[in-house]
């Protein structure tokens, strides 16, 4: 069975009974998110063997993390709990249309602790994937040559590196993210994108010089996810854009680490880049359709009769 690696903050997700402003909810429920946390379940769902390294305060949300991850089928071996830490927190805001706004608090999160010495024992020869996202790098730019280390680590056994951009303005500028990524982008194999992305990249909107991209950075392929709008897949020697499937959104935080988690299994499956493409828009337009961070994350089962009721719909 194929293996997936994947390390970042892990959050107590506070996800509001009703939408519109937080100043007017007064109902919360409580679950776990974190963009990498979310592509471990996803992933994991779907029937990828798959760890996940992280850091937790030393308390019962910290605990409550671990055993929830621990009931999705993820070695959590590698997560620490850090003491005098509190687990990071954000409370999520749902507007009318579905989209979202998200409020954190983790300036002192515990995932900021890690060290050169906490990765030294991460044996790259166990896995077959590493998905890194902008979200990990942005809280700890400050040990951007910690996660080069990480990413040349993984090069050096042939692990295929997966990157979301995933950029956050409220935990970084727009110059230090495309410094960062920058420095990032020739250490991956496969760039999980956004137009929106792209323009902060500084790179030019998708299929413009896109080509010259990949060459200039040794990456395998590019795909950029838009929203309603098809998705964009470009490699050397193939492009084309994939419809997004017609779903009732509800909430779209993590359909992008939905996206990654079903890209990553179809590629582990051998499925060729534009069944990868569709599959990764089927679990990332499931996403959607539920309220909550990975609450959505569908299993393979259910993702195969989607799949299957959407080709009956198009006879």
């Amino acid at each position: 069975m194929m293996k997936l690696f994947t390390i970042g903050d892990s959050m107590i997700a506070m996800n509001p009974k009703n939408k519109g402003p937080l100043r007017f909810n007064h109902t919360f429920e409580r679950t776990i998110g974190g963009a990498e946390l979310n592509v471990a379940i996803g992933a994991s769902r779907l029937g990828l063997d798959t760890t996940f390294y992280s850091k937790v305060g030393e308390d019962e949300f910290g605990q409550h993390i671990i055993n929830v991850l621990r009931g999705e089928g993820i070695d959590t071996e590698s997560i620490d709990k850090v003491k005098q830490k509190s687990t990071s927190v954000y409370f999520k805001q749902i507007n009318a249309d579905g989209s979202g706004a998200s409020f954190y608090y983790r300036d002192d999160a515990p995932i900021k602790e890690i060290t050169q010495d906490n990765l030294e024992n991460i044996d790259f020869g166990e896995f077959d994937y590493f998905h890194v996202s902008g979200v990990f790098v942005a809280l700890l730019h400050h040990k951007i040559d910690l996660i080069k280390s990480l990413m040349k680590k993984a090069r050096a056994h042939d692990v295929k590196i997966s990157l979301d951009p995933n950029i956050r303005l409220k935990t970084w500028d727009k110059e230090t993210a495309s410094a960062i990524l920058g420095e990032l982008l020739p250490y991956a194999d496969i760039l999980l994108t956004s137009d929106d992305e792209l323009e902060v990249l500084k790179i030019a909107t998708p299929f413009e010089n896109i080509i010259s991209l990949l060459e200039e950075c040794h990456l395998d392929e590019i795909i950029v996810k838009r929203g309603h709008l098809s998705t964009q897949y470009v490699s050397k020697d193939k492009k084309f854009d994939k419809e997004v499937f017609n779903v009732n959104p509800i909430d779209t935080v993590g359909a992008g680490d939905g996206f990654a988690s079903g890209y990553l299994y179809a590629m582990s499956r051998g499925y060729d880049a534009e069944k990868r493409v569709v599959f990764a828009n089927a679990v990332g337009g499931m996403v959607t359709e539920v309220l909550g961070d990975n609450e959505g994350l569908p299993y393979l089962e259910q993702v195969e009769k989607f799949l299957n009721e959407e080709k009956l719909i198009l006879r």
